[in-house]
């Protein structure tokens, strides 16, 4: 995710913005070893946790237990060292994602050689969650008229006074910064000299925001599926939406060109807008349920995550991905139109985090509904069949106010050409355009960018050729030619 310069209509009292961390500062003063022992989920791994300062401006005050999960080498013998990684979010969980979630994910080389560790980012998970009142549902009304947007402020600013006051100075120091910091610490305490990172969509950032930070820290870093925290909100918005109606629009030239699509001969932008006209009408609901109805918010949601390509087994490959799009299209256009009742309302419990995250590290609150009014008119027009993209959307209507303060401005990187760095994206991805990619790369002189020729979200996993140059630079340190593409699998 990325941003642009807006001014926000109320900044809620809290700490000045931090600059970032300085090349030399402490943080391997503050970590000790880590106690490791086996995970009581899976004793075959090992879990431990560092102690690390709530605020870096005081490190010897208040603290919390980052918690960690570890996979160790699977050949001791050549073994280089720890690999620290991040699935995104904000908000994955390290834990889970060496766990479960990602515990075969990389190739049997690099789980040879490193050390996988994951960690729980400060405020997530087993990292010092907040306590925060209950994240109930947003509000219903329309953010681009003056009453929908006061709505949106008031509950904004309602959840970080009470997130705020139930969790104490830990919530005001979320943002990436601070989880630079807690790297950097982290590093230390696995008594590695140099980081190795593989960070993947939001933790991206954390890769590029370190290499500035704690440039002769760096051993290797990846960025996979990359963000870009140069950009201004109105540009955030226009290539979020800009990505995820490239995707679409991908889907919609594969189904008219490949027999092995379910909708093979039909118009499939038509079919999208009859289903979305039924969203409006309140005529569309979940195949085979009436009872179960669809906004047409909901049918972006679900159309756009499953365009993102992210696999749950083995097996899947693109086209089975694709098909699933398509035959849940082709499903919804065969139930007939019947009165549904909206979707239900639930709680968005990520929010109180998230909230936290987002807008302290972008800037991505509108001024006012006349503001968000002309915005969603120029995604629209940008996206017209996707309106906007789902997830950034959200993020914006989440610092709607600036409920908190920005202490993370975007802005253009000041990194040292000697810093190596390698970025890799796919061409068609619905949630980090390659644009961001090739923006960030150009802020970073020593910064090499792969580009895979692919769909989806996240890379790694989808091409073999970009995953074999992320594997020789992660083992070798040796980056790929400048500008390298990567044909589709």
């Amino acid at each position: 995710m990325a941003c642009a310069s807006v001014v926000g209509v109320g900044v809620v009292a809290g700490p000045a913005r931090a600059d970032p961390p300085a090349p030399e500062a402490a943080s391997s003063t503050i970590a000790r070893p880590i106690d490791w022992h086996p995970c009581a989920e899976d004793p075959t791994a090992d879990c431990g946790s560092v102690k690390l300062p709530v605020d870096w401006t005081r490190p010897r005050g208040a603290t919390f237990d980052l918690a960690l999960a570890r996979r160790k080498a699977t050949d001791p013998t050549r073994r280089i060292g720890s690999l620290v990684l991040n699935f995104g979010g904000p908000g994955s969980l390290g834990v889970d994602d060496v766990l479960t979630d990602y515990r075969d994910f990389f190739s049997p080389e690099i789980k040879a050689r490193f050390d996988r560790i994951g960690f729980d980012p400060r405020g997530w998970g087993r990292s010092a969650a907040p306590n925060c009142p209950q994240a109930g549902p947003r509000p219903t009304a329309d953010p681009t008229t003056p009453a929908g947007f006061a709505a949106f402020v008031a509950d904004n600013r309602k959840l970080v006074q009470g997130c705020r006051a139930g969790t104490g100075p830990l919530y005001d120091r979320l943002d990436t910064l601070n989880v630079v910091r807690d790297i950097d610490a982290l590093r230390a305490a696995l008594g590695e000299a140099r980081l190795t990172f593989w960070g993947v969509s939001y933790g991206t950032l954390m890769a590029q925001q370190y290499a500035e930070a704690f440039p002769h820290r760096v051993r290797a870093l990846v960025a996979d599926s990359n963000m870009d925290h140069s950009l201004s909100a109105d540009r955030f918005m226009d290539t979020q939406a800009a990505t995820v109606e490239d995707s679409f629009t991908e889907f919609v030239n594969w189904c008219a060109g490949s027999g092995d699509c379910p909708l093979y001969g039909r118009d499939v932008g038509a079919l999208f807008e009859r289903l979305y006209a039924r969203a409006e009408a309140g005529t569309l609901y979940a195949p085979g349920d009436p009872t179960q109805g669809w906004s047409p918010e909901f049918l972006l949601t679900i159309v756009q995550g499953r365009m993102s390509y992210l696999r749950h087994a083995p097996t899947d490959t693109l086209t089975v991905t694709r098909n699933r799009v398509a035959d849940l299209l082709a499903a919804l256009d065969a139930s007939p139109p019947l009165p549904a009742p909206p979707p239900p309302r639930v709680p968005d419990l990520d929010r109180r985090t998230s909230q936290a995250v987002l807008c302290t590290d972008l800037r991505l609150d509108f001024a006012d509904a006349g503001a968000l009014a002309a915005m969603d008119r120029r995604s629209k027009a940008i996206a017209p069949h996707m309106r906007h993209s789902v997830q950034a959307w959200d993020a914006m209507t989440y610092c709607l106010g600036r409920p908190m303060p920005v202490t993370n401005p975007p802005r253009p990187y000041r990194i040292p050409a000697t810093t190596p760095i390698l970025l890799v994206n796919n061409r068609h991805d619905p949630q980090t355009p390659l644009s961001w990619a090739e923006h960030a790369a150009r802020q970073i002189p020593s910064a090499t960018l792969v580009t895979a020729e692919g769909w989806g979200h996240l890379v790694y996993d989808k091409s073999r050729c970009a995953a074999a140059l992320t594997d020789r630079y992660l083992i070798d340190t040796i980056a790929p030619a400048p500008n390298t593409h990567c044909a589709p699998d």
